[in-house]
């Protein structure tokens, strides 16, 4: 089968490779749709020391079941589905309550294990859905990110007619903000410098979309809120900066959670950060990918219209065309979202 490959730093090609093999409860699945995360980039600049190439990328895919394991139940071939990329143990602590996303033997597909930018992937079947009947393929690799803002609007412990402020509104920032408001969240307020995606988020969900480079959000926060500041403030881009300004932004006795995957050393200030934190009485929190339900609730949010997946998908590609894809992503231009390798076409 053909694959793009990851090999270091800088290194991404496509080559063919062998088609993996199906073990008795698992399913080969070929690929339709499989979207560009920000991990991938990540990866593809040499910030995942977690990632021992060659490794084949990719995590966010849908696609169809060419071959079913000889002791698969709930699956046949024909289906069409989407992977939930996480392998865990089963056993540990976290495992059985629920919590596999912290489990001590994780391993995520596309990082530790070969993953979707290929023609074909291979699951277990207790970590694949059957994709809800009108989405598209593209839409359904939309459900992975959509799965993450479940579980970070959880984590978050987002009420109803909450304040929240979201910094970043990249495609799981969107998918974080639909299910804040989903959920009962009174108002969404979401900052980026990047103003297309300002105005998607504007179109969708954001009761409040500003640019930091114009407008300061702390003024804007107090505006909107009487001075208190937010119930809840989510950090969705990764970077020590923005991490900082949770706190001037939060309401003493409120809620931030940071959900950035960020590659930088958090050394700014510190001490000062946890001293307002602790004067604040702060709750923070993190989040990591996605546990036990949180998929089954993504799909129910995206199937009943609660949730927008199909905005997002603005590019797509065959597996050829990987060092534009990745440029695109990488660089966020020509008004991109979510850039999507369609594996089986171009």
């Amino acid at each position: 089968m053909r694959a793009i490959v990851y090999e270091g730093p800088g290194r991404l090609g496509v080559k063919d490779v062998a088609k993996p093999n199906v073990g008795p409860r698992d399913v080969l699945i070929r690929i339709r749709a499989a979207g560009i995360c920000g991990s991938d980039l990540e990866m593809a600049r040499g910030n995942r020391p977690d990632v021992m190439p060659p490794r084949i990328p990719g995590h966010e895919a849908s696609g169809d079941i060419e071959e079913v394991g000889v002791n698969v139940t709930k699956f046949q071939v024909g289906d069409r589905v989407v992977a939930e990329p996480i392998l865990s143990c089963g056993e540990c602590r976290n495992c059985r309550a629920g919590r596999y996303n912290v489990c001590r033997d994780l391993k995520f597909v596309g990082v530790h294990i070969d993953g979707a930018f290929a023609q074909y992937l291979v699951m277990p079947e207790w970590r694949i859905y059957r994709i809800p009947g009108a989405f598209t393929y593209e839409e359904a690799a939309i459900l992975e990110p959509t799965a993450v803002g479940v579980h970070v609007v959880g984590r978050a412990k987002v009420s109803p007619g909450d304040c929240v402020v979201i910094l970043g509104a990249g495609p799981i920032a969107l998918q974080i903000a639909q299910v804040a408001k989903a959920v009962g969240a009174g108002f969404v307020m979401m900052t980026d410098v990047i103003d297309h995606r300002l105005e998607l988020a504007k179109s969708l969900v954001a009761d409040l979309a500003i640019n930091p480079k114009r407008e300061d959000p702390l003024q804007r926060v107090k505006q909107v809120t009487d001075g208190e500041g937010a119930d809840v403030v989510i950090e969705v881009v990764g970077s020590s900066s923005t991490i900082l300004e949770t706190i001037d932004l939060v309401r003493p006795g409120g809620r931030i959670l940071v959900a950035g995957l960020s590659v930088e050393s958090f050394v700014t200030e510190p001490p000062t950060f946890w001293m307002r934190q602790l004067l604040k009485e702060v709750t923070i929190e993190t989040s990591r990918s996605y546990a036990a339900n949180d998929w089954d609730v993504a799909i129910k949010l995206a199937s009943r219209g609660d949730i927008n997946c199909r905005a997002l998908v603005t590019h797509r590609f065959g597996l050829d065309g990987v060092l534009r894809a990745y440029e695109i992503a990488d660089k966020k231009s020509d008004n991109s979202m979510k850039v999507i390798f369609t594996p089986w076409e171009g």
